[in-house]
């Protein structure tokens, strides 16, 4: 990749900020822009020294690849999404990323997670601690169930299993006996929330 370079002794008024040839289109800066000189030096054309990503077309990746433009440091988070899936293009951070595909977002929990609290190879695949639950609340807390405050019935008395309060948010009524066709005490869900202090 190889940046158009201008005259020995550029005038700068004459020679407005012209796209890289990297194979995709980027352009550096504005045609003809009075402030030419606040990206590039009067003495050489590289390194630009600020960029106007409004007027980036393409990839983050093209350039934030660690050899044009600031790329991922060794211990960032192994994915092939682009920069802009959790940075914005005034900050690396604080980065932002919202889960799709799921009924809760993980980083509403009560307390701000790391992504490796969940991805724990630091990638995106998520290592779940009860793999038979995933991706419900269970999928990482069944450990924390407790069996003796979700009475399920009286005669005889018989508590839900974690398998089936997994999503931690359902109502869990307690029935009168093991026919489980009267209601004892109705309870309304959610009984818990992701952001809730404890289960």
């Amino acid at each position: 990749c190889k940046p158009w370079s201008p005259p020995a002794s550029p005038d700068m008024d004459r020679y407005p900020c012209r796209p890289l040839n990297c194979g995709a289109s980027l352009t550096i800066c504005r045609p003809r822009e009075s402030n030419t000189q606040s990206r590039h030096s009067t003495t050489t054309w590289v390194p630009v020294t600020r960029v106007d990503h409004t007027q980036v077309l393409g990839s983050c990746s093209t350039c934030h690849n660690g050899t044009t433009a600031t790329g991922k440091n060794p211990g960032h988070f192994i994915t092939s999404r682009e920069c802009d899936v959790c940075h914005s293009t005034t900050a690396w951070l604080p980065h932002t990323y919202s889960h799709t595909g799921l009924t809760y977002e993980p980083l509403d929990h009560r307390a701000p997670l790391l992504c490796t609290a969940c991805h724990r190879g630091n990638s995106e695949p998520v290592n779940w601690s009860f793999p038979a639950y995933q991706p419900d609340c269970a999928g990482c807390h069944a450990n924390e169930y407790e069996s003796g405050p979700h009475r399920k019935h009286g005669n005889p008395d018989v508590s839900y299993t974690v398998s089936e309060l997994r999503n931690c948010s359902g109502s869990c009524h307690i029935y009168t006996d093991s026919t489980m066709t009267t209601i004892g005490t109705r309870r309304s869900g959610p009984e818990h929330r992701i952001s809730d202090g404890g289960f």
